[in-house]
Order: C-alpha cells, then sequence, then structure tokens
C-alpha cells in the first residue's frame, strides 16, 4: 500500500527541478547579458559557454592574432630606405651644404670651404705618425693629420695590408692640407680640395715607386689591394676612373652627372663602413663603383651638383 506522503514529495522535487533550471538560465542569462564590449548575442554566448568564436570583426581581434590577407602582406613588407643618421665631422661654421652630412661630406670646386674652416677642421685632427707610427713619405708635407674616426680605421687597414704582404709598408703621402695646390687637373686650390675634410690621404707601398700616377696602376699592387679591401675599413676609391669623364689631358669637369673629372688610383676617403660598402658595391650605380658625389644624389642628399647645392 503506497504511502500517503508520496505524492507531496514528488511536487516538491518537481518544483525544485523547476526552480534550478530557472536559476540555471537566470544565471547564464545574466552572464551572456553582462559580457562586456560591443559583441553580438552569439559572441556573448560563445564566449560564457566557451564556444569558437567565427565572426569577429578584425577590429575586436588583437593585433598579434590577427591574421594578415596576402594583400596586407605586400603593403606591410615594403621595405623602407633606412633613415641615414648623419652627423656633422666638425661644429665649424661653412657654406657648405654637405657639411651636416659628416663623413659623406664633399669638397670640390663645386662644393667649397672657406679658410676659417680649413683652420678650425685641422685643430681637431690627430697625428697618424705620432698616434700609430703610420710614416709620411714626403717629409716636405708635414705631419699627415686625419680625423681621429677615420684615423682609427685606417691603422686597421694598413695592418691589415702589411699582415698580406710581410716585409711591406704602406705609407702617406699628404692626408689633410690646410692649402690647395696647383699642378694641373689632378690639383685643387685652396676650399676645393678633399683633403681639407681630415677624410682623404693619398697611399703608398714605396717598394712599387713613389710617383702618383695611375698610368702606373698595374705596377703597384698596393693601390690594386686597396681598391678590392678598402671598402671593408671604411674608405672608398675617391676618384675611379669610371667616373674619370675622359682623358686627364681633357679639362676637368665635376658635373652634375657625378662625374669627377679626376682619376687617381692611390687617392682614399674615408666614408664609414656602411657607406663604404654601397659605394664600392654600386647599389646607385648598377653595380659598379661609384663616385661619392653621384652616391649623393643618387641617396636624395645632393640636389645640383654643378651647382653645389643640397636638397
Amino acid at each position: 500500500m503506497p504511502l500517503k506522503f508520496k505524492k507531496p514529495l514528488n511536487r516538491v522535487i518537481l518544483w525544485l527541478a523547476i526552480i534550478a533550471v530557472v536559476a540555471v538560465v537566470g544565471w547564464f542569462g545574466f552572464k551572456v547579458l553582462t559580457v562586456e564590449g560591443n559583441y553580438s548575442l552569439d559572441e556573448k554566448m560563445a564566449r560564457v559557454f566557451g564556444w569558437g568564436i567565427t565572426e569577429a570583426s578584425d577590429e575586436e581581434v588583437p593585433e598579434s592574432f590577427r591574421i594578415t590577407s596576402e594583400d596586407e602582406k605586400d603593403e606591410d613588407e615594403v621595405e623602407e630606405e633606412p633613415a641615414l643618421d648623419l652627423k656633422p665631422i666638425t661644429q665649424a661654421p661653412t657654406n657648405n651644404c654637405t657639411a651636416k652630412y659628416g663623413n659623406l661630406m664633399l669638397v670640390n670646386p663645386n662644393y667649397t670651404v672657406e679658410e676659417d674652416f680649413i683652420a678650425a677642421r685641422r685643430s681637431e685632427l690627430i697625428s697618424l705618425n705620432a698616434t700609430y707610427g703610420i710614416r709620411e713619405l714626403n717629409a716636405w708635407n708635414g705631419d699627415n693629420l686625419m680625423d681621429t674616426e677615420a684615423g682609427t680605421h685606417l691603422n686597421e687597414m694598413l695592418t691589415a695590408y702589411e699582415t698580406e704582404y710581410p716585409g711591406h709598408e704602406m705609407q702617406t703621402v699628404s692626408c689633410f692640407r690646410s692649402v690647395g695646390t696647383s699642378c694641373g687637373r689632378l690639383c685643387m686650390p685652396t676650399g676645393a680640395s678633399d683633403h681639407h675634410t681630415g677624410l682623404a690621404c693619398d697611399l703608398v707601398d714605396a717598394t712599387y715607386g713613389t710617383s702618383l700616377d695611375s698610368s702606373l696602376y698595374e705596377q703597384h699592387p698596393d693601390w690594386q689591394w686597396l681598391r678590392d679591401n678598402s671598402y671593408k675599413y671604411g674608405f672608398v676609391d675617391r676618384f675611379p676612373e669610371n667616373w674619370a669623364g675622359g682623358s686627364m689631358d681633357e679639362p676637368m669637369n665635376v658635373d652634375e652627372n657625378g662625374t669627377t673629372g679626376l682619376f687617381e688610383t692611390w687617392h682614399y676617403r674615408y666614408v664609414g663602413v656602411d657607406f663604404a660598402n654601397e659605394i664600392a658595391t654600386g647599389k646607385y650605380n648598377n653595380g659598379e663603383y661609384d663616385s661619392l658625389e653621384h652616391y649623393l644624389k643618387a641617396r636624395g642628399l645632393a640636389d645640383d651638383l654643378a651647382a653645389g647645392t643640397c636638397k
């Protein structure tokens, strides 16, 4: 015989179940409605119940997890020309607009410097002989002075040469000059010489002769070595043959195209390792050795090479 309290007990259990279901549904409903963010109802439910999110907008997806389309990749992966970190080599005032380019400074008949600049620059240089024991071949040229940074790299370069050629010594035949010279096309008047920068030296191994004559290039393993290796130490062939603009019998021609009008197989100029690599490998000259003039024009640093202006 069934107990009398069975039916009331079933009702209690049923009501408790209904209350529990309502409570659970209400709790989840509250959780869904209180999800922060501008999400749809489906997205809110997905976050509460742990379901996958299938239609989230780009704005709501963290950047680190965003999937980039192929078109976006092409745009993002376009490499821009790195900004040039250029510092003036001197604070001496000058009207030469390239002075602000530091080791890339141009001094030629179109980009000149004043005598006050030359005097101030001289006071900033070190003696290569006193500092590194690098000898000046012609005593009448005086002390071989050079920029501190350039001198450090020159010493490394000449040490490397002398290691490769035991018993040989590379010497300077003129570095910084306070005044210009007058010896025809290969010389520059005061204010127009690359030697005023404190970054240039004429170099020669006396074993192969001391005459600075480009026609003797094949007889000079020292000049050939410099051509092949100098860029590793931040130096470049300042007046390469392919930018000479003709034979040395023709008038000087420092023109708008970057032609220097000179061909000197002994004259090396410090510009810094990174720039020297780009110049020597012809990054802006179809793979051919570049002139410093053309390089500055190609990099957008010089405006009119013939007029001596910058951008």
